[in-house]
């Protein structure tokens, strides 16, 4: 057992050094260029979540040690419980730890960033419905659009107002920031808004118009995702109760059977 966790230590410091001198780590602190690569695959989960660079490749490292942890610390208890083992198996075991520690995170990942991009969703047909009231109460578009973002404190409303803001000192179309924002999160509503509004113009009412028709849109295709949502709960529900039903016809039905199977 010993020898083979020095065999293990010799590896993966082997390992190390040969990662180092083809140069995957570039020894910039903890960041290195396959973080990088993966990072790169994972921008807009991570500016959906509001997660730095520096944030991801800490939780990534993380989640790699720990996952190296558990495939060493089974490969162990396999080891001490007497179980015979083969070296190669062991040291796959503690291969895949990593392996699947880090595809575990950019699973949770991808789930929380989904689950936010759906609640910008929300936020964002709210966010229409206020700037349709004050651009028909006689705003200007950029003053309704900025005062509607200043309306909430959720950081849906923040991300938006901030673009504004951002969009305004730069002297950038809203439409032109709209759609970037959604190219930088990856919500596909924000991109269909600024096309919508770029062909609208300036004009208040085709802007009006626009936003009332995108808010309606957003609400219905919102609607439909909860009515699934609860479809599919529903059905999942029946899998317990249909269970329960053969579990209790098992439970009547075995005194018969062992009653004619001991009569025969």
């Amino acid at each position: 057992m010993m020898w083979t966790a020095l065999a293990g230590a010799v590896c993966g410091f082997g390992g190390l050094l040969i990662l180092r001198h083809i140069g995957v780590f570039d020894g910039d602190g903890v960041r290195s260029r396959l973080s990088h690569r993966i990072l790169r695959s994972r921008q807009s989960d991570c500016a959906i979540l509001r997660t730095s660079p520096d944030g991801f490749t800490a939780m990534l490292f993380v989640w790699l040690i720990c996952g190296a942890g558990c495939g060493g610390s089974l490969s162990l208890i396999v080891l001490t419980s007497g179980v015979p083992l083969p070296g190669i198996i062991s040291l796959g075991l503690v291969a895949c730890g990593p392996i699947g520690g880090a595809a575990l995170f950019l699973e949770r990942l991808s789930k929380s960033a989904e689950r936010a991009r759906r609640t910008f969703s929300y936020a964002l047909s709210s966010y229409l419905d206020l700037a349709s009231v004050l651009l028909a109460g006689g705003a200007g578009s950029e003053t309704a659009l900025i005062a509607a973002a200043a309306t909430g404190d959720s950081w849906s409303f923040r991300m938006i107002r901030e673009t504004l803001e951002t969009a305004r000192a730069g002297r950038t179309p809203s439409w032109r920031a709209f759609g970037d924002l959604g190219r930088r999160i990856g919500v596909v509503d924000l991109e269909r808004l600024a096309g919508s509004m770029q062909l609208a113009g300036e004009h208040g009412a085709k802007v009006r118009l626009s936003l009332a028709t995108q808010a309606d849109a957003l609400r219905t295709r919102q609607i439909g995702e909860i009515e699934a949502d609860a479809q599919a709960a529903t059905e999942r529900m029946g899998v317990p109760t249909v269970l329960l039903f053969v579990g209790f016809i098992a439970l009547l039905g075995y005194p018969a059977l062992d009653l004619v199977v001991g009569q025969m």
